[in-house]
């Protein structure tokens, strides 16, 4: 299989993605968007909590965020990310005519979308307000955290973690229940 991401390396994208994990039947999607709003409802490589944005994948509040949601949470960026992100929005503004991107992404359940790389150009290209012409370049495999650990978020998340603890009320084995005084 011929996959755009080849070139992808974890220290270029801040994502960890197994390429080797991928199943045979793994495809590569290409969608055309030039809507505005549809762009900004994919999922970006940034998390967040209610009270913080650029938050650790390991801190249990922190959800990824969509490029709208970003776009939001502007100002609570670090200067420096604040500053990237303001100067490739001016960039995009000064270009004449749609702006073209193409950018990786892996497809989750319900056809959504989460960017591999390109984070910041997406958001900026979303915040400038010019027509749009991007290629996604979407990964179709199974949604799995030993091929991308960032897909934690959709393979189940908390829910996985309960069901391990709640393995015993299943109807073939259901455990005695232990009262106590």
């Amino acid at each position: 299989m011929d996959l755009p991401f080849d070139s992808l390396s974890p220290m270029e994208t801040g994502m960890r993605l197994h390429l080797e994990r991928l199943p045979s039947d793994a495809v590569i999607e290409h969608r055309r968007i030039t809507d505005r709003d549809e762009l900004g409802q994919l999922y970006c490589a940034y998390r967040a909590t209610p009270w913080r944005v650029e938050r650790p994948m390991w801190d249990p509040l922190a959800r990824p965020l969509r490029l709208q949601d970003v776009a939001g949470r502007m100002e609570e960026f670090s200067p420096d990310n604040r500053r990237h992100f303001l100067s490739l929005v001016d960039q995009f503004k000064a270009v004449s005519g749609p702006v073209k991107l193409r950018l990786p992404a892996y497809r989750l359940v319900g056809g959504e979308a989460l960017l591999l790389d390109g984070n910041h150009r997406a958001t900026a290209l979303w915040m400038s307000g010019k027509a749009i012409d991007v290629t996604l370049a979407t990964l179709c495999a199974p949604v799995d955290r030993r091929v991308l650990i960032d897909l934690k978020y959709w393979d189940g998340g908390w829910r996985r973690f309960l069901n391990r603890i709640r393995r015993g009320t299943i109807a073939d084995r259901v455990r005695r229940a232990i009262r106590l005084p």
